[in-house]
């Protein structure tokens, strides 16, 4: 995150958000505010409410109490939020920088315009090269990595992105979080990332949420929020990198 962020105005703000289906609450007095370049790593126990929360927060799913906010797109050709989701979701029938070029076709944009932007993610994330593949000639973690370009590809203010490693093979999954820390300098967007993996959120993260259940049959709600006060790069390598992962497993643990 850079230091002017905090200066600027959020690009999401959730207040006292309480989320369910009928007449269920599952999760409960959510709070989060957002500004350009921040991630927040959104972590807890399988059927804690993770993904129901992304959803709201994207204004997928309606709270049943509360408010979530995300300004509009800045301008007619860019959209205000994405998703990058578990599975890469790409079309067979299309080409790389066609599958890339989707989320582009509904803005003001020409042809050469939609081929430009396109090409531009592409190469951020490495695949410039491979614009005229078939998906299928890809292996997972391109695929995932064209997945990530699409999503960068309409410029959005707020990039959500739900499990997006948690399909692939240790080795790729590790490739692609050092490509995230590098991606995450190089662009304007805050992120709000979803995970299991809780040394996940402590490697990329500028702040993790813990969601978790105070007691049973109660709503889920946030148990704490743990601010990452260590560098970027190396961050495996720092001091206090171990003894955070310890810490939050700790609270999930107790939730």
């Amino acid at each position: 995150m850079t230091d002017t962020s905090m200066t600027m105005h959020p690009v999401l703000s959730a207040r006292n958000v309480s989320l369910g289906f009928d007449d269920t609450t599952i999760l409960a007095g959510v709070d989060l505010t957002l500004h350009p370049q921040e991630f927040v790593a959104v972590v807890g126990a399988s059927g804690v409410g993770k993904s129901t929360l992304l959803r709201a927060l994207a204004g997928l799913l309606a709270p049943q109490s509360g408010r979530v906010e995300i300004p509009a797109a800045i301008t007619p050709d860019t959209r205000a939020w994405s998703m990058v989701f578990q599975a890469p979701r790409l079309f067979p029938w299309r080409r790389v920088r066609g599958n890339v070029e989707l989320g582009l076709e509904g803005l003001s944009l020409s042809k050469a315009e939609r081929r430009r932007r396109a090409l531009e993610p592409l190469a951020l994330v490495g695949l410039d090269e491979f614009a005229e593949r078939w998906p299928h000639t890809l292996s997972g973690g391109q695929q995932q990595r064209v997945g990530i370009a699409r999503a960068l590809a309409v410029q959005p203010r707020v990039l959500f992105m739900d499990e997006p490693f948690s399909a692939l093979d240790a080795i790729t999954r590790r490739r692609l979080q050092q490509e995230l820390v590098e991606l995450r300098r190089r662009t304007e967007a805050a992120i709000v990332f979803i995970t299991h993996d809780i040394e996940e959120a402590v490697l990329l993260a500028d702040r993790v949420m813990v969601l978790g259940n105070g007691e049973m049959d109660q709503p889920a709600r946030v148990v704490e929020t743990l601010e990452v006060d260590m560098p970027l790069d190396d961050r495996r390598d720092h001091p206090e990198f171990a003894p955070l992962v310890q810490r939050v497993e700790t609270i999930i643990g107790n939730h």
